[in-house]
C-alpha cells in the first residue's frame, strides 16, 4: 500500500511541480484511443499520465531496462491492475542484441543516469548488468504499431533510439518528447540532434520557464552552459525538447 501511494504521489508531483509543462504537453497530445511509448520510463511519473489519457481503448508500451525499476514498475501494474500498459524489460537502441548497460552505483541498485552509453568519466562508481535492446522499427514499425507520441528518456543514447526507429519515425511522424544534453552524448552535440530531426521534417521546442520555445532560439553557449559544479542544475538551463511535424506550429 505504501508503494501505491508514493507512485500516486510522484505522479503528481511531477505534474505539478517536477515537469508540469512536459506532462501538459503529453495531456494535450494524447487522446482516448491513442497509443504512447515511454522510453525509459524509470518509476513511471510520466507513464501514469500517459496511461491515464489513452484510457481503455488505448495502449502505452513502457521499456525500462534496469532491473529493479522493472520489478517495482511491474508490482505497480499488478497492484493496479493497469489493462492498458505493456511493460518490457528492455533497452531501445539501433541494434536488437546484448548490451551492456552502465548504472551509477546506489544503495537502491537503480539510477536515473543509466545508459546504453560507456560513461567518459570516472568520478561515479558503476554497475554493469547485460540487458536486451529493441529498435522502434522492429518493435513496432514491423508490427504495424503506429505510435501517437514517444517520449525518450536515455541519458545520452538519442540518437542510437532514432536510428533505430528512422522508418516508423519519418513515415509516421509522431510526436516526440525528448530529454538530450550535450554532456551526455558520446559524440556530437544537441545540434546535430536538432538538425537530424529538421531533416526528419520536425520542427522542434525546447522547454524553459514554463514554455515551449522554437528550437531556432536554441543556443547551447547559453541554455546548455557547462561550468564548475552541477551546472545543469543552474537556472535557465535547457534539457527537455518537443517535436512535432513541421506543419504543426503553436
Amino acid at each position: 500500500m505504501i508503494e501505491a501511494i508514493k507512485y500516486l504521489y510522484r505522479a503528481y508531483r511531477y505534474r505539478y511541480r517536477i515537469d508540469p509543462v512536459e506532462i501538459a504537453y503529453i495531456l494535450r497530445s494524447l487522446k482516448p484511443g491513442d497509443i504512447a511509448v515511454d522510453i525509459g520510463c524509470h518509476k513511471g511519473g510520466y507513464l501514469y499520465w500517459m496511461r491515464k489519457r489513452v484510457g481503455k481503448t488505448g495502449q502505452c508500451y513502457a521499456f525500462e531496462p534496469q532491473p529493479r525499476l522493472y520489478q517495482y514498475l511491474n508490482s505497480i501494474l499488478q497492484r493496479f491492475v493497469y489493462q492498458n500498459i505493456t511493460l518490457e524489460n528492455k533497452g531501445v537502441s539501433s541494434n536488437v542484441g546484448t548490451f551492456l548497460l552502465y548504472i551509477p552505483k546506489t544503495a537502491s541498485g537503480a539510477s536515473p543516469g543509466a545508459s546504453l552509453n560507456a560513461p567518459g568519466h570516472k568520478e561515479t562508481e558503476i554497475e554493469t548488468r547485460e540487458i536486451q535492446t529493441v529498435t522502434l522499427d522492429g518493435y513496432f514499425y514491423e508490427r504495424g504499431i503506429v505510435p501517437n507520441l514517444l517520449k525518450i528518456d536515455v541519458e545520452g543514447h538519442e540518437a542510437e533510439v532514432l536510428k533505430g526507429g528512422a522508418k516508423l519515425i519519418q513515415e509516421y511522424h509522431p510526436r516526440i518528447l525528448m530529454e538530450c544534453e550535450t554532456r551526455h552524448l558520446k559524440q556530437g552535440t544537441v545540434s546535430d540532434i536538432l538538425k537530424l530531426m529538421q531533416e526528419w521534417g520536425y520542427h522542434g521546442y525546447f522547454i524553459m520557464d514554463g514554455k515551449l520555445l522554437s528550437v531556432e532560439a536554441f543556443d547551447p553557449a547559453i541554455h546548455q552552459k557547462q561550468s564548475e559544479g552541477r551546472f545543469w542544475e543552474a537556472p535557465g538551463y535547457v534539457n527537455n525538447f518537443v517535436f512535432e511535424q513541421s506543419n504543426i506550429r503553436h
